[in-house]
């Protein structure tokens, strides 16, 4: 691995938990192999493109990484029923890419976030989503989507590791709540570590008490990362 720079970002209000003060250390990569991406992993880094980044704030730990047990997993009623609602949907595994139809999913998503959760207003580029998901050191990216027919309703981006496949992001058509696309991708994104033999599926940070990310622990058995840095069984 080739550090090219290494910052922090200045204190700020956390997105995830408002009462709290946020503060990210970041590292920019010139190249990084999959062992070494998922030993940062497991020491609570993630990454987007080329940016590694972890939670360096200064009164607070709640930003735990979570996993997924994929030999033992099993999809509980409610995930079961939501396959059955997107049984119509083709899935399908590429390489990432950006176009306009990716562009205006994921834009119509971020806006409907933004009124819904309150996130940042923002809108991506087709550079600034390329730098995000497709400059990819690592160049072990698996992009999983949902289709009805010719429309595009939901992307899962991945990364492919030695033990593990990683949650990168997800997005999906905003019309369609009732339809659990979110839920559908991630069950997608289980299954494709099942098919590659992966023991885990890492689903980015679970913050106890943000109900925003509360469903990543709603894929079980699952494992969070603890202060001493061991992976533990989580419980309800």
């Amino acid at each position: 691995m080739i550090v090219l720079k290494q910052f922090a970002t200045q204190p700020d209000v956390c997105q995830y938990l408002p009462d709290q003060t946020s503060q990210l250390l970041y590292e920019v990569v010139a190249t990084l192999s999959p062992a070494e991406y998922e030993e940062r992993m497991n020491a609570g880094w993630r990454k987007f493109g080329r940016y590694l980044f972890r939670p360096v704030c200064a009164s607070c730990r709640e930003c735990r990484p979570v996993r997924i047990l994929i030999n033992e997993f099993a999809p509980d009623r409610s995930q079961r029923r939501c396959s059955q609602r997107n049984a119509d949907l083709e899935v399908r595994f590429a390489r990432p890419a950006v176009d306009d139809e990716r562009l205006a999913l994921y834009n119509r998503y971020h806006a409907m976030q933004a009124n819904n959760k309150g996130w940042q207003e923002t809108e991506k580029t087709a550079d600034g989503y390329a730098e995000s998901f497709l400059h990819n050191p690592l160049r072990t990216g698996v992009e999983v989507t949902a289709w009805e027919g010719s429309v595009l309703q939901a992307v899962a981006l991945t990364e492919v590791t030695p033990d593990t496949i990683s949650g990168v992001y997800h997005y999906h058509e905003p019309e369609e709540r009732e339809r659990g696309l979110g839920v559908f991708v991630m069950l997608q994104t289980i299954e494709l570590a099942r098919h590659l033999g992966k023991p885990y599926a890492y689903f980015g940070y679970y913050v106890a008490g943000c109900p925003s990310l509360n469903y990543k622990t709603r894929f079980r058995p699952c494992e969070v990362r603890n202060d001493a840095g061991e992976w533990e069984r989580f419980r309800a």
